[in-house]
């Protein structure tokens, strides 16, 4: 085995091995982990994606807090085909569809990063801003709540 002081023949690749048989040495052998066992819950939120903390806690907040200003809180409407009508409010999530997810909306989502359009819903007044260009075809009176936050009232259709 060598050792840390081996001498190197003069060839570059006489080098490269050598470097090589250094890595093999046990000292340098990567450590293996077992993760402690998880609930079904945490398995659950992991294998979905789904945030462990509440979004709307004041600790996420993507929108500019200015000195002597309090951050906007926006009153959002949600609309669908077959319920009542929700209100809620948005002001401290990292996005729109996780503070839906906060007020227990059921908004259908896949990759939460503005590439799929699964979270597509229409937008009946009120205005957004992307926190990043949305990848997925939308059309002008649609956005997509996984990457996008309100900087006005809005008031959202939801299908189902």
């Amino acid at each position: 085995m060598p050792s840390e002081t081996a001498k190197h023949s003069g060839s570059p690749d006489d080098a490269f091995h050598d470097d090589l048989a250094v890595i093999d040495e046990p000292e340098f052998q990567r450590e293996t982990f077992t993760a402690a066992p998880t609930s079904d819950a945490e398995n659950a939120q992991t294998e979905l994606q789904l945030v462990l903390e509440n979004p709307e806690q004041a600790a996420f907040a993507p929108q500019l807090a200015f000195d002597g200003m309090a951050k906007p809180v926006f009153a959002i409407s949600i609309e669908t085909d077959t319920s009542e009508p929700h209100q809620l409010l948005f002001h401290n999530a990292p996005n729109l569809l996780e503070s839906l997810e906060a007020k227990k909306i059921q908004v259908p989502y896949q990759c939460r990063d503005g590439y799929c359009g699964s979270c597509r819903c229409k937008k009946i007044s009120g205005d957004v801003v992307y926190l990043k260009e949305p990848m997925a075809w939308i059309n002008d009176d649609e956005i997509l709540p996984c990457v996008s936050i309100p900087t006005s009232d809005l008031t959202l259709k939801l299908s189902g």
